[in-house]
């Protein structure tokens, strides 16, 4: 029997790498990843992988890239378009048209997917899993009450986008939304923080007392996710994963940390006036600050009752990150 073939979007990344290597260990499948420039990754290919260049912005090269899949992992970067708009020339373009970077990296995100859902649509004689690394939807969930969580907005948008234009697509097609990246909390704005008297403080823009919060390690746990929403039948297509390896509130989380520790640790919340103080820029404060009280309002999901756990859709949980393991092994010389 012929192997079957899984095309990864992103394979130099932490979530298409994972989903790599997963797939490189599952009998009966092989795997493509696109990068724009392969030649840059050559132990990639030496684990096995077929690297073929390819551009989200050059919809002819996703086709090519894309042709034969029997699968195929989708996603984009919100955060790595922003990079691009540390050209001088693009800040000069939105200034003129009266937009914030943040608006463009969001519009160039939405070509990129409805961009890689195109391409896609061309492969339904061989395509049995289209998986959209996605978010949820805020302005609709929160009725309108946060209008800049733009890195969740823009993937919502082509997510309706492939449900509206694309039918037959559709039904091949499942979400994958992944939680709230450990690795944030590590970060210089609001990782851990020893206060004078030896305690330590954990920040994090949002609310207290909110809704629990999804944890993840991407490099671990996507793979994971994405094997299930192809392979089990227990994710039938249609599926929405809420992808996590923990499940906790922020004061959770902080006493968590605390007693791998020995410390004590209390959770401080962050509006968009403290995130201006401690260095972010005002545009990139109001993304994260109404992202953080939104996800801590309503759910990372927005409370979207189509949504399910892993474990309800196959995936093997036992093989997800611990969060207090993840805490036990990560460096956190700098911070003691």
């Amino acid at each position: 029997m012929a192997e079957k073939l899984i095309v990864v979007v992103g394979v130099t990344g932490q979530q298409g790498g994972s989903v790599a290597r997963v797939f490189l260990d599952e009998p009966g499948w092989r795997v493509r990843g696109i990068t724009r420039n392969p030649e840059k990754h050559p132990h990639l290919m030496q684990q096995g992988i077929e690297l073929v260049q390819a551009d989200l912005d050059d919809p002819a090269s996703l086709d090519k890239a894309f042709t034969g899949a029997n699968a195929i992992f989708a996603i984009t970067d919100f955060w790595e378009v922003k990079q691009f708009l540390k050209d001088p020339k693009i800040f000069e373009s939105a200034e003129k048209l009266g937009k914030k970077p943040n608006e463009t990296a969001m519009e160039l995100e939405i070509v990129h997917g409805k961009n890689m859902i195109h391409a896609a649509s061309h492969q339904l004689a061989t395509l049995d899993r289209f998986v959209l690394s996605t978010l949820s939807d805020t302005a609709k969930w929160s009725k309108g009450e946060f209008k800049w969580n733009l890195h969740f907005d823009g993937k919502a948008h082509f997510e309706q986008h492939l449900k509206q234009h694309y039918p037959e697509l559709a039904k091949r097609s499942s979400y994958l939304q992944m939680g709230s990246y450990l690795s944030n909390r590590v970060s210089e704005h609001v990782g851990p923080k020893r206060q004078e008297d030896g305690s330590f403080v954990i920040r994090r823009l949002g609310i207290a007392n909110g809704k629990p919060i999804p944890y993840v390690n991407p490099p671990n746990d996507t793979g994971h996710f994405v094997r299930a929403l192809v392979l089990s039948p227990k994710a039938p297509p249609g599926s929405s994963m809420l992808g996590f390896c923990g499940l906790m509130t922020n004061e959770e989380f902080c006493a968590l940390w605390g007693k791998v520790h020995g410390v004590q640790c209390r959770f401080q919340p962050l509006g968009y006036e403290d995130a201006v103080k401690v260095g972010m820029q005002e545009w990139m404060a109001e993304e994260v600050s109404q992202s953080g009280l939104y996800t801590t309002k309503y759910g990372w999901h927005g409370g979207d009752p189509e949504m399910k756990h892993p474990e309800e859709l196959g995936v093997e949980v036992g093989k997800l990150t611990s969060v207090e393991g993840w805490i036990r092994g990560e460096d956190w010389g700098d911070v003691m």
